[in-house]
């Protein structure tokens, strides 16, 4: 099976691919682990003036409304090098919130500024068990007077809320305009306390802690009470995107590893020449075949305005699944060295493990397949 991309496609991924293999090095990744931000500035910049932070949104807004896998293959080679950036979170997430969800007001003055990188938005939607509980938000707004909520509550796992500019916040509202999951924008500044945490992956991700932290009315974005149902609707594009970072990923891990063993002797042969060898590396061929196609079938039906949400939650699983394996594998091959600071494979280890759990981990995808199948 193969997927065809446009000829737009193929350009969006070689300018990609170029740039990206030039300017995010494993030495890079080192210096943006060291640094306060976590990013480059003057990348952000750049990456704003190549339009990748528009590709999803109308020209009206500044957007080029280019197919979802124009989008695809951006992360498809943006994984491939672990770029480091809030793109994800502002660009993606937060911008495909605002354009369900948002009123013309508020599309027209926020996505040009997150398509320009003039603003940057983060999302925090995860519950302190690190869940998205948009269902039935722990996080608490309450109606404290005419048109002022009081949130109270704790959100984990925001990515870049150090740097970023607003922050669409889900809790469970209350009050005379209604109740229930509901989606605020939240300035920075506005009250709610900033705690760095530290993860595995070494990204930037921060907990906010809402201790009566006070939000007008006007920040909420779309209706009181039907933040969830605007959360599922994006979620198959962001989910697909995350399976493209994941794709990129795998596909480095195995071009490292059968580079290695290519190269490696051992007892005056080559590692590769090892049977056992040569059938680990087999099945990182498989991962990597297998999850492109499943990840560039989710892809293709998103881009093609069909069903997808059954596809979207098989290609999660699986994906997870094979990044994470295929980079196991690969350490084994390395030996030693694999393991070792100075060399680049841990981080894919590092974000395997990270993105397996990111928007539901197998397990619970695996289990959204088999109420698709009516099991």
């Amino acid at each position: 099976m193969e997927f065809k991309l446009s000829d737009d496609a193929i350009m969006i991924r070689n300018v990609a691919s170029e740039y990206l293999k030039e300017k995010c090095t494993g030495a890079f990744l080192r210096e943006m682990a060291r640094d306060d931000r976590g990013f480059s500035r003057t990348m952000w910049r750049e990456i704003a003036e190549l339009g990748w932070l528009g590709i999803l949104y109308d020209e009206e807004y500044g957007g080029s409304a280019a197919g979802f896998l124009d989008m695809f293959v951006i992360f498809e080679e943006m994984g491939k090098v672990l770029f480091p950036s809030p793109l994800f979170c502002s660009a993606i997430l937060s911008g495909l919130i605002i354009s369900e969800a948002g009123s013309e007001s508020c599309r027209s003055v926020h996505l040009p500024a997150i398509i320009r990188g003039d603003e940057i938005f983060t999302t925090a939607l995860l519950d302190e068990r690190g869940k998205i509980d948009c269902d039935d938000p722990i996080l608490a707004a309450t109606e404290s007077s005419k048109g002022v909520y009081a949130m109270q509550g704790t959100r984990l796992l925001v990515p870049y809320a150090h740097v970023a500019d607003r922050m669409i916040v889900c809790a469970k509202a209350a009050g005379a305009a209604g109740e229930g999951s509901t989606l605020f924008q939240v300035e920075k500044g506005a009250g709610q306390e900033i705690v760095p945490l530290e993860t595995m992956s070494g990204g930037k991700t921060f907990a906010l802690v809402f201790e009566g932290t006070e939000v007008h009315s006007d920040s909420i974005i779309g209706t009181v009470g039907q933040g969830a149902v605007y959360i599922h609707r994006i979620l198959p594009k962001v989910i697909a995107l995350k399976c493209a970072e994941m794709l990129g990923g795998l596909q480095r891990v195995v071009a490292m590893t059968v580079g290695y063993v290519k190269e490696r002797r051992q007892f005056g042969a080559p590692l590769g020449s090892l049977q056992a060898v040569q059938h680990h590396c087999a099945d990182m061929a498989t991962y990597l075949e297998t999850t492109r196609l499943i990840a560039y079938q989710a892809a293709s039906l998103i881009s093609e305005g069909l069903p997808c949400e059954k596809e979207v939650a098989m290609a999660k699983a699986w994906c997870s699944d094979a990044y994470k394996q295929a980079t196991w594998i690969g350490h084994q091959l390395h030996g030693g060295i694999g393991f070792t600071e100075e060399y680049d494979l841990h981080f894919f280890y590092k974000h395997a493990k990270e993105s397996e759990l990111a928007f539901g981990d197998a397990r619970s995808h695996r289990a959204a397949v088999a109420d698709f199948m009516g099991i």
